[in-house]
């Protein structure tokens, strides 16, 4: 099997198809739904797949809008490479890229079904249509569901400005939310009867802030009063705050999830107030797989299209994270803007999302997505390679 050959079929496939997932990543950006609520999305996804001879499940994991279409040409299972599509919106629109992850999603998984099919290529190959990743983890419910469960390696690319990259690490994150109930009283005739609640998230702010000098350079904590009191001349009896808790290291968030819950029990101990914390977990940071990383910089490198050094890390957070620390797994970060850098979640990046620009990037994201996957179905090697590197970074989780 000569694979370049393969390789130069895969992007023939895709520019003979252009112009229908050119349409997809159009109509997604002109649809923007939430989280949870990607129909259109997720219908024309899945509609899509199943008509270039994808066996479809669709409602996977539970979840109405994800799907997983699957393919296997020669009855050999082994192994199980999934390609990740995301098209769930933000409240202003497609400013990350959603279209473009999904429409690449099956743009590559499209191409690389057909080399399959014509090659007798041992394996099989899965878009997994995972909805709600800016709000609500679909791919970690979808997890727990164990819609992943015989997954060997995957691969989800993501858009971004600037040179373009294979990602790193990202941070892990945490929610805590922080609320006082104290006693109303007057607080001119008869203060000594109130009970302040908002002395006691002054008291909790004061101490977080005090300990976020004693915390590693890599962790944030982020609190915020969301409710300080409603009427002047009265003791507050309620208060509110979240506070955010973001870090490389999971094990050194939680420890400093522990010390912010002292934080919050000396506001309520100072002051007399009743106290409730509720914890909300986020997304688990995504672990370096050196392996398959090294497997995308060489299709990149094919296709000539200039690469930032090494994997490289980033602040932002992203539920595949809570996936590839159990599975082999890569996100790849084609540029749509090469000469500068600029933040997602931003109207100007939300028009780089639907520009011409966008358009090569499905093309190159496609094809390197698709190359990859191909990689591995042609030497499982790198699979073995990949599942003993991340058992060794499990060692340390």
């Amino acid at each position: 099997m000569d694979i370049n050959k393969l390789k130069d079929k895969i992007s023939e496939v895709i520019q003979v198809n252009k112009e229908e997932l050119f349409g997809i990543s159009q109509y997604i950006f002109d649809n923007p739904e939430m989280c949870f609520k990607e129909y259109k999305a997720s219908k024309i996804l899945s509609e899509f797949l199943e008509k270039h001879g994808f066996n479809l499940t669709r409602n996977a994991g539970g979840l109405d809008t994800a799907f997983v279409a699957e393919y296997c040409p020669t009855g050999v299972k082994y192994p199980v490479i999934a390609i990740l599509g995301e098209y769930d919106a933000l409240s202003i629109g497609h400013a990350c890229g959603h279209n473009i992850i999904a429409t690449t999603a099956v743009g590559a998984g499209m191409a690389l079904k057909q080399v399959m099919d014509e090659n007798s290529i041992e394996g099989t190959l899965r878009v997994i249509g995972t909805p709600a990743e800016e709000g609500g983890g679909g791919k970690i419910i979808m997890q727990k569901q164990g819609v992943f469960d015989d997954v060997d390696s995957m691969f989800l690319l993501h858009p971004t400005s600037g040179v373009s990259k294979i990602a790193g690490n990202c941070r892990s994150a945490y929610k805590l939310i922080v609320e006082y109930h104290g006693k109303v009283a007057h607080a001119s005739s008869h203060p000594e009867k109130g009970i302040n609640a908002v002395d006691a998230a002054h008291i909790c702010y004061t101490a977080v802030s005090c300990l976020r000098q004693q915390v590693k350079n890599d962790l944030s904590i982020m609190p915020l009063i969301l409710d300080g009191g409603t009427e002047n001349g009265f003791i507050p009896d309620y208060s509110k705050l979240v506070i955010n808790v973001r870090a490389f290291d999971l094990k050194g968030m939680m420890i400093a999830v522990e010390k912010i819950k002292n934080c919050a029990k000396a506001g309520a101990i100072a002051t007399g107030c009743e106290v409730e914390i509720q914890d909300i977990p986020g997304y688990y940071g995504r672990v370096k797989s050196q392996v398959l990383g090294n497997v995308c910089r060489k299709n990149f490198e094919l296709l000539e299209e200039p690469l930032m050094d090494g994997m490289v890390d980033d602040n932002g957070g992203e539920d595949f994270g809570n996936l590839n620390r159990i599975i082999p797994g890569v996100m790849v970060y084609p540029t749509l803007l090469p000469e500068e850098k600029i933040s997602n979640h931003t109207e100007r990046f939300m028009n780089l999302a639907n520009s011409p620009k966008s358009r090569e990037v499905i093309i190159l994201g496609s094809e390197v997505l698709a190359y990859s996957a191909l990689d591995l179905f042609n030497d499982t090697s790198i699979i073995d390679a990949a599942k003993e590197e991340l058992k060794g970074l499990q060692k340390t989780f």
